[in-house]
């Protein structure tokens, strides 16, 4: 019912502006709306009938050398451009109340005088006051009409690719969320989607990543450029829609000989090109700040994940500053050429278009992943600063000619999505949590909900703590519910950087290490997945990638009981990471459905001495083979204890091979099988490509459900 509204709210929206725009500053041009603005351009460039401040002069009966001109220039439009100009044109002048035939007593005085060829005139000056009726010539009319239509059919191809462009990304998730529903409703169909042509497209368009394997497993170019690369499905949508951008960027444009707005052939292209990409920009900015909001209705619609809306944003944000620099540097040529570069840099809206421009150049830059990953926070809080200028900037640069109507929405989309995240918490409250540091490497956060704040498998929401140096950070982290208390969730939190190590620093020195924290919860966020409409489901799940999985599997095994196959895969480092999630462990014994299979990779590391969170793959083989050579007796006595308390669960000691394992998997399998992962980069990344290269081993659907989120 939430999503539901959202969705509305966010369509009316976009509705209410649409309509609104239509009757200022976004208007679609029509013929009839050029032949009195050719006219008048091209006799005023011609020469000066009436002073400037003179309103509606060519409509003045009291001037009839104007009012003559002006009478030969429309006619000569209806000869060929226009049939309706002379309609158009005495329909212009009603506040001077002509008359149909004041205008051709006009034109017949003028023929009657004779219409004078000025540049053929003996002292002539374009500038003075002129009282005599002007000759003008058909291909000069002509080519003026051309000029004006030219100018303006190129804001309507600004609009219409605008609406193209924007539409690409609700056409797309349309479709997405059909599929979505597809696997809901009817999962029989899903699987009836199977054999070598189905398989063949999923194995080289749908399922790999771009290049190789590596998609969730970030790659380091340069040691400071850190890349992350998309599946070759997002890569397809996303340059798709480039191409079309690309495409309606640069075609279309008509040059007109001789044109007497832009003389200069250079100066009307980029006149036109700055005009198109200046106006298309606009259309972009709601999705723009839709995708990258955490209550983005179009998520709930097509059940993607969070991190390829946050891809889509940053590959539209880098089109967006690129047409915005197209659009600077057009309306700066135009400006130079024409000489008022120096007159219009003076004026506020252009300024604050500067600011915006280098706002959104700073937030491309400041969000590469080398900043994101090393300050999260920093990132954070400058990429905010940086988009209050970016949009500030843009909506004052567009209001002088009533363009910011889609500022307006983008806005109040921003506003929406921080309204609803203010509700969440304030509807969640203020509650006292349980936090612990478990194994040195773990936060657990056990904390009571109210009654009616359900979370799902697979859902996750933003925690604060409220202590002076965090209350304002929020990070998204899984949700389970408690296994032992009711109306109670549990997150677990890996120690890293920032938030979560100023908290380990905190809870070290308390008794325990535990300490009760007030908090507010933001959420639940994330879409259900339809795991539990296949027969068979393997779960593959690294370190903390945990409690996601196994709320997912446990919720399955408790609603089909036996009748649902479930291989369960955990990755560990040292047997110390069992006590974090020791009790969950424990209530896999009442469910036999779920075959539990832990990998533990360095079996002898950190059981008498505190565990180091942040070392080196070098630096942990080190530490291994130093904790082989020590007296290990309290170590196997803790390790035979803690494999007999949990009996109902197969161990390995050793790293394992998902590749291989998710191939053998595929072939064993004897109904449609479902794959699941949230692991360490490499690792899902493994389990991608066996399922892409596997798909021909199994006569049977297999899908691949990647749960682990990078932004």
């Amino acid at each position: 019912m939430v999503s539901f509204s959202k969705s509305l709210f966010a369509l009316l929206s976009v509705c209410l502006v649409s309509v609104n725009a239509s009757d200022d500053g976004y208007t679609i041009y029509h013929a009839d709306d050029f032949p009195v603005q050719a006219c008048t351009g091209i006799i005023g460039k011609t020469a000066t009938f009436f002073p400037s401040t003179a309103k509606n002069g060519y409509c003045d009966v009291n001037n009839q050398p104007a009012l003559g001109t002006m009478a030969e220039c429309i006619e000569m439009m209806m000869n060929y451009k226009n049939k309706n100009s002379r309609k158009l044109f005495i329909t212009s002048c009603k506040k001077k109340n002509l008359t149909e035939d004041q205008y051709y007593a006009a034109l017949q005085n003028a023929t009657d005088f004779g219409f004078v060829n000025t540049t053929a005139e003996t002292g002539f000056n374009k500038s003075e006051l002129y009282y005599k009726p002007v000759l003008l010539t058909q291909k000069k009319v002509d080519r003026a009409y051309d000029a004006v239509a030219t100018r303006w059919y190129n804001y309507n191809y600004a609009q219409w690719f605008g609406i193209a462009l924007m539409s690409y990304w609700f056409g797309v998730l349309f479709i997405a969320g059909i599929v979505n529903l597809c696997y809901f409703l009817f999962p029989s169909l899903i699987k009836s989607f199977k054999g070598k042509l189905v398989n063949a497209f999923r194995k080289y368009l749908t399922l790999p990543a771009l290049f190789n394997k590596t998609h969730v497993h970030h790659k380091v170019v340069f040691k400071y450029l850190v890349l992350m690369f998309p599946t070759r499905l997002e890569s397809l949508i996303v340059v798709g829609w480039f191409a079309m951008a690309l495409t309606m960027c640069c075609t279309n444009y008509v040059h007109v000989v001789p044109n007497y707005i832009w003389p200069d052939t250079a100066n009307e292209i980029g006149r036109k090109v700055a005009d198109r990409t200046g106006q298309i920009v606009m259309w972009l900015m709601p999705p723009l700040v839709l995708f990258a909001g955490r209550n983005n209705f179009m998520q709930w619609v097509s059940g993607w994940p969070y991190a390829r809306f946050v891809y889509i944003h940053k590959w539209m944000s880098r089109i967006v500053f690129i047409m915005s620099i197209a659009h600077a540097v057009g309306m700066t040529y135009n400006g130079r050429i024409l000489g008022k570069y120096v007159s219009r840099f003076q004026q506020p809206y252009v300024r604050w278009g500067t600011v915006s421009i280098v706002a959104m150049g700073v937030m491309c830059f400041q969000s590469l992943m080398f900043f994101r990953r090393n300050n999260y926070e920093v990132f954070v809080m400058g990429h905010i600063i940086l988009a209050v200028f970016a949009i500030a900037g843009l909506w004052l640069h567009t209001k002088p000619l009533s363009f910011d109507y889609w500022m307006i929405a983008a806005v109040s989309v921003w506003v929406f999505d921080h309204v609803v995240r203010l509700g969440r918490l304030f509807s969640f409250g203020l509650h006292t949590a349980q936090v612990q540091l478990i194994a040195n490497e773990t936060v657990r956060v056990t904390v009571s909900r109210p009654a009616w704040w359900i979370p799902f498998p697979g859902c996750h929401a933003f925690i604060h703590f409220m202590r002076p140096t965090c209350f304002w950070q929020s990070h998204p982290f899984t949700i389970i519910d408690s296994v032992v208390e009711t109306k109670t969730i549990t997150f677990y939190l890996k120690v890293k950087g920032g938030m979560t190590h100023g908290l380990y620093q905190y809870l070290a020195k308390q008794p325990s290490q535990t300490a009760s924290i007030k908090v507010s919860v933001e959420g639940p966020y994330g879409n259900p997945i339809a795991i539990n409409r296949f027969e068979s489901s393997v779960f593959v799940a690294g370190g903390n990638g945990i409690p996601g999985l196994y709320y997912e599997a446990t919720s399955i095994a408790k609603k089909f009981g036996e009748s649902r196959s479930i291989k369960f895969y955990w990755v560990i480092r040292h047997y110390r990471s069992l006590e974090w999630f020791y009790q969950e462990l424990q209530k896999l014994k009442d469910l036999p459905s779920i075959t539990p299979i832990v990998y533990v990779t360095q079996p002898h590391v950190g059981l008498t001495e505190p565990i180091e969170t942040a070392l080196t793959d070098d630096e942990l083989e080190q530490e291994e083979e130093q904790e082989k050579k020590s007296d290990s007796y309290e170590k196997e006595d803790y390790i035979v204890k803690l494999r007999k308390q949990l009996s109902h669960i197969e161990f390995r000691e050793y790293r394992p091979d998902f590749y291989q394992i998710i191939g053998e998997e595929i072939k064993e399998t004897v109904t449609p099988l479902a794959i699941a992962s949230c692991a360490h980069g490499s690792m899902v990344d493994d389990v991608r490509k066996s399922v892409a290269d596997h798909l021909d081993d199994s006569k049977y659907r297999i899908e691949l459900f990647e749960q682990i989120q990078g932004w």
